[in-house]
């Protein structure tokens, strides 16, 4: 039987973390109300320690690990902002980490991690990158886990008590998926307040773990081809999908094409400065807005704001290939 995350679990974890990270802020965007017909406030964890919530969960580990951390050496498999936040950890508590990312990461987020003093190892692809961290803790490495550890999960559900306080009157909220572990702390938070609360999951259609394992009814291993790297998970974990079977509405797929056009309408109509992770909420909202009610209240997750103007031009010029 799941050992499920609980509300309790997620507030000690807040507690841990307090003096550690960014209490940010829920804000209402004008611009995205218009546009969707609908009120909506955007959580901005792209103001976050590290541009992204990913630290959240990084420090709530770390805080909780027992023994010297000195004493060992650390190892995460990153798309971009999950090695941002261990590096920045790392460097903090001086501790040793390797970081493995596929090569079409970030190249901003490549070079803030070795800025941070950690080492970076680069792989063809976000499976090849798993793989090397199945070696390396075969030679006695201790694994950073984004995408199965509860600790993490709990970490990353802090936000959502934030949001709840800040806006209680939310009734539908947009999370993009990576590998499960935000979505999992977040709506275990939003369910415990509000049962009636719709929580939506959103993937890009090349990284779309959570959607086939939701079909499937098991985690299945999907070729990630989407150029959207921080969302690129080849399998979801039991317990991250068991969350999503039991609180979400549904995982909604986009293109990367429509991620992109997202990031752009986010800068020009909520003035935030965000990823393509970010991006793929917008399009997931207009795709359900036809069914959801003209007095919803709707809350988008702002993952994360790492990204630079050459990336963001690179994205822009290139979304119609994608």
């Amino acid at each position: 039987m799941a050992t499920y995350i609980t509300l309790s679990s997620i507030i000690a974890a807040a507690a841990r973390i307090k003096k550690s990270v960014i209490r940010t802020p829920t804000v209402l965007s004008p611009g995205l109300s218009d546009m969707l017909g609908r009120k909506v406030f955007l959580k901005l964890e792209n103001l976050q320690t590290g541009g992204s919530f990913k630290a959240r969960g990084v420090l709530n580990l770390l805080s909780a690990f027992s023994g010297n951390l000195k004493d060992y050496r650390f190892a995460a498999v990153s798309g971009g902002n999950f090695g941002i936040a261990v590096a920045e950890a790392a460097k903090a508590l001086d501790i040793k980490v390797t970081v493995i990312m596929p090569k079409n990461a970030p190249a901003s987020s490549i070079e803030k991690i070795r800025h941070s003093g950690s080492t970076v190892i680069l792989e063809e692809d976000v499976s090849s990158a798993f793989e090397r961290t199945r070696t390396l803790a075969e030679q006695g490495y201790h694994i950073i886990d984004d995408c199965s550890d509860t600790l993490v999960a709990e970490g990353y559900g802090t936000l959502a008590l934030e949001l709840m306080e800040d806006c209680p009157s939310l009734t539908d909220v947009f999370v993009a998926v990576g590998g499960g572990a935000m979505l999992a702390g977040i709506a275990t938070v939003l369910k415990s307040h509000n049962p009636n609360i719709r929580v939506w999951g959103v993937e890009t259609e090349g990284a779309s773990s959570m959607y086939q394992a939701l079909k499937a009814g098991k985690p299945v291993n999907v070729d990630i081809t989407s150029a959207i790297s921080t969302l690129g998970v080849p399998v979801i974990d039991h317990l991250m999908l068991e969350h999503a079977q039991r609180h979400i509405e549904k995982v909604i797929l986009v293109s990367d094409s429509d991620a992109i056009q997202g990031m752009i309408s986010f800068g020009e109509k909520a003035r935030q400065w965000v990823e393509p992770a970010a991006g793929t909420l917008i399009p997931a909202v207009l795709s359900v807005l036809p069914d959801m009610p003209d007095d919803a209240v709707i809350g988008l997750i702002i993952c994360g704001g790492n990204v630079t103007q050459r990336e963001m031009d690179t994205w822009t010029s290139n979304r119609g290939v994608y």
